[in-house]
This record gives C-alpha cells, structure tokens and sequence, in this order.
C-alpha cells in the first residue's frame, strides 16, 4: 500500500465530503491535527507541550500500536475541565 493509501483505520479526516460537521468533530485525530483543531496559530501550544500532557494522563488517548489518536471534543471537555479558572468564592 502506497503512503498516499495508507490512512488511520479509524478516521479519515481529510477530503470527508457530505459529512456532518460533528461527524467530522467525533473522529479520532493525531497529535498534530489536534492542536490544529483546538487551538489556533497564536495560541497554540507545542507538540512538546501535547506529549507531555499525554504521558501525564491529563488528557485522554488511543493508542494503537504504536500509533497515538486523540478525541477531539473529549481532549476540548478534560481540558476545560481542568484549566477552566472558576470564580472565587467572596467575590462579588
């Protein structure tokens, strides 16, 4: 199989044609295509950054092999769930 064949076998998410925007959004991604779609060109954080991350477990991953897949929407929910700065209380 050429490399131009060989795709993830649980996504592809290049030339999806028809396809429901949360369709796309619920496909599996790589790390790159990741930080892609969560953050933009200003504010994105490092490769570096990711990694770390995952090797911490802060985050949720597939791994296949020697392959590693995020979920974009449930990267997006731990993430706010974990960095999102609540109120203090007494404030007004």
């Amino acid at each position: 199989m050429s490399n131009d064949q060989q795709t993830n076998p649980l996504q592809q998410t290049q030339n999806v044609q028809g396809s429901h925007p949360a369709e796309v959004e619920n496909r599996l991604v790589d790390a790159k295509t990741l930080l892609q779609r969560l953050w933009d060109d200003e504010s994105r954080p490092s490769l570096r950054w990711l990694r770390q991350q995952q090797a911490e477990r802060t985050i949720p991953y597939v791994k296949l092999g020697a392959r590693v897949w995020f979920d974009p929407v449930e990267v997006r929910r731990c993430l706010t769930e974990r960095w999102t700065v609540g109120r203090r209380s007494g404030w007004k």
